[in-house]
């Protein structure tokens, strides 16, 4: 095999493992470098009877184990498969355990539209703490 046809290959390898989702290891975001919030706002969210989606991307045990009243279950794993679900322009509130696994996801959805997309600051730790004082 020449070198140019080598090269060839590999780079059509590296474009199709970096273009398609799922297949490539991608920077992970951290919970500051997507729109978040706070405990505080998502309870005066569900005060004010505001409509919007909660979407807990946590693992099926975890929900199971407690959620948010009014969750709907969706695990990171499945959300590239399944976003298209999730009705667009509709205000999404993400949350996992502690806010990682959401700000993914919630990275993932801004950028295939979902422009209202936002992280539970803290996650399902957090609610919990809230809901305790």
């Amino acid at each position: 095999m020449s070198r140019q046809v080598w090269f060839a290959a590999l780079t059509a390898c590296l474009v199709c493992l970096f273009a398609t989702p799922g297949l490539a290891v991608q920077a992970q975001p951290s919970p500051q470098d997507v729109p978040t919030i706070s405990v505080q706002d998502l309870q005066a969210m569900i005060r004010q009877k505001t409509f919007f989606l909660l979407l807990d991307v946590r693992e099926p045990k975890e929900f199971a184990a407690g959620h948010i009243a009014g969750a709907m279950p969706m695990p990171l794993g499945v959300v590239p498969a399944q976003y298209r679900q999730l009705p667009a322009g509709t205000t999404l509130v993400v949350y996992c355990r502690t806010g990682h696994r959401s700000a993914q996801a919630v990275s993932f959805l801004r950028a295939h539209g979902y422009g209202k997309a936002f992280s539970l600051a803290g996650g399902y730790t957090a609610w919990s703490a809230a809901q305790v004082q």
